[in-house]
């Protein structure tokens, strides 16, 4: 098992590269905003993309899944993990720093390929020592299911090089293999990922969460047709498309509503009742993230809506820093990997109150693109916002440095 020293680290280099994401997305905003020569804006964007998804999400879920199945593992077992989460962390700054400089090229793309060779190779390894792991765990089915999606993902992923690689791009693919790759990574490996390490915080009452995991785990692929309405699916598999978004929806609000009052009496601390912030800031957007995906099953507004640049870019962003990031924030705060204190409490909620901000503005700037209604400064608003993410993102490294309160310990 991880000494908790030894995993708090693996932890906080998360928090660390979160603020890498952000500092890339301020750059990116001050090069929309002022004038900026350096780097290429797409490059950027490759490079903000890869890292957010493996160096900040994924890293949080795997040390999360380590922490998770360690208990069980006898010590050379856990070892294995801790050098799949270091060659992770290698391939996503070797992402970070090929797709900056190159864009795709052979440098980026093999960095690329080894970050799928490791998501493999943490896989098997998972699904083989869970075997161990009684069949009360209600982490393992999640956790399995997270870790075959994340796979599965990186199809489209590969595809997409594999046309930028050989300059045959077709229009009509290119945003397949790119809808494809997000989906499988939001809606599959993020979200199941996500609620394994849920589980590690319910109360025992609510272990048994089987029928929420059936539902979730028949209607991932279905809901993937949601990204491509555009093509003109046949009615059948619209119908499929659409009876998997309703039960969705049906089984988060179920999920919610059920659970609530359970969990709400769960542990009065204030460092929990801190972390219940951001958790239930994240239950709300992933909600409303259901109930605007339900709304897309209208094939003419869904094409509307994935026209406009920035509502995608705030449906994206709503769920990657909404949804994720807040649920780790609190998790970290929750577990004690984040440091409990008055300057942690500060920089946490700037960080909060950043992302509400920039849904903000993305949305109005969204909406005001339907009547062409153009909005002054709005770039130079979303540069603001980018940067106030960047410096909580930065504090929340600094706070190591700042203890006042003990953290709570997971084990």
């Amino acid at each position: 098992m991880f000494k908790i020293n030894e995993i708090q680290n693996w932890f906080k280099i998360g928090i660390v590269n979160l603020a890498i994401v952000a500092l890339y997305g301020t750059l990116m905003r001050y090069k929309i905003a002022f004038d900026f020569p350096f780097f290429e804006q797409k490059s950027l964007l490759h490079a903000h993309e890869h890292f957010a998804f493996n160096g900040w999400i994924s890293h949080i879920i795997y040390c999360g899944l380590v922490v998770l199945i360690s208990p069980k593992l006898a010590p050379h077992q856990v070892t294995k993990y801790k050098n799949l989460v270091l060659l992770n962390l290698i391939c996503a700054y070797g992402m970070l720093f090929t797709f900056t400089i190159f864009g795709y090229s052979i440098s980026s793309i093999t960095f690329s390929v080894l970050s799928i060779i490791v998501t493999i190779i943490f896989s098997l390894f998972f699904i083989y020592d869970s075997k161990h792991l009684k069949g009360s765990n209600a982490f393992r089915p999640w956790a399995i299911t997270a870790l075959l999606l994340n796979i599965l993902s990186y199809v489209g992923l590969l595809f997409l090089a594999y046309m930028i690689f050989t300059k045959n791009v077709r229009h009509d693919l290119y945003l397949g293999s790119v809808y494809y790759h997000l989906h499988f990574q939001y809606n599959g490996w993020f979200f199941f990922g996500s609620m394994a390490i849920a589980t590690s915080l319910l109360p025992h009452s609510l272990i048994n969460l089987n029928k929420y995991y059936i539902i979730f785990a028949i209607t991932v692929i279905p809901t993937f047709f949601l990204s491509i309405l555009w093509i003109k699916l046949p009615m059948w598999l619209y119908v499929i498309t659409v009876i998997a978004t309703i039960a969705q929806l049906y089984a988060w609000i179920s999920l919610l509503i059920t659970n609530y009052p359970q969990i709400r009496k769960q542990n009065k601390s204030k460092i929990n009742s801190w972390s219940n912030l951001f958790l239930l800031g994240a239950a709300l957007a992933m909600t409303i993230k259901f109930v605007l995906q339900t709304v897309s099953v209208i094939p003419s507004l869904s094409q509307l809506v994935f026209g406009i640049r920035s509502i995608v870019i705030a449906y994206l962003h709503l769920i990657l820093l909404g949804v994720y990031s807040l649920f780790i924030i609190g998790y970290l705060f929750k577990s004690g990997w984040i440091t409990y204190s008055g300057f942690s409490k500060v920089v946490s909620i700037s960080f909060l109150i950043g992302v509400i901000l920039n849904e903000l503005l993305l949305g109005t700037q969204g909406l005001a693109a339907f009547a062409y209604i153009p909005i002054p400064h709005i770039n130079e608003a979303l540069f603001f916002v980018a940067l106030l993410l960047f410096l909580s993102a930065a504090g929340l490294v600094f706070s190591r440095f700042i203890k006042t309160e003990p953290p709570n310990k997971l084990f």
